[in-house]
This record gives C-alpha cells, structure tokens and sequence, in this order.
C-alpha cells in the first residue's frame, strides 16, 4: 500500500517539534538526489555554499588546521557533555 501525504504528515504530527527542522532537512537532501540522479558528475549539482565549504575545507588542511581522529572524538565528547549539562 502505497503512502499517501495524509499518512506522512500524520506520521510527522507525532513527531516533536523541534525534529520538524530534522525532517526538513531530510526532504530537501531527498530531493536534492532525486533531482539531480540523471547527472553524470555530482559535483556540478553543488551549490555556492557547498563549494565555499568544500574551498575552507581544503584551505584548513593545507594549513594544518586540523585534528586526528582520536582527536576529534574527544572534543565531540567534551562538547556534548558540557551540552548535556
């Protein structure tokens, strides 16, 4: 059986609130691939900002602002415990 708007938007209605910016951003990455499945290259479908994004990263690792691995998941951890707080 097919799903119908109704059922996906009563299935959101249960969801909380602040999910709804979650599940919008699911629905655009959704159809950001659906839209741009016929191009050969996926990278002539980034925006401006995806591209600046891409540019900083790059910037970052040329210029060794950057962090291991274990590095990494250790601020993740420190962040998320002083969020919990």
């Amino acid at each position: 059986m097919p799903i119908t708007i109704k059922k996906l938007e009563e299935n959101i209605k249960t969801l909380p609130e602040d999910l709804y910016d979650e599940v919008n951003d699911f629905v655009d990455f959704l159809k950001f691939k659906y839209e741009n499945i016929s191009s050969d290259d996926w990278s002539e479908n980034l925006s401006d900002y995806q591209k600046k994004s891409i540019d900083s990263g790059v910037s970052d690792i040329e210029n060794g602002r950057v962090y291991s691995h274990d590095e990494a998941k250790q601020r993740i951890k420190n962040y998320l415990l002083e969020k919990s707080k």
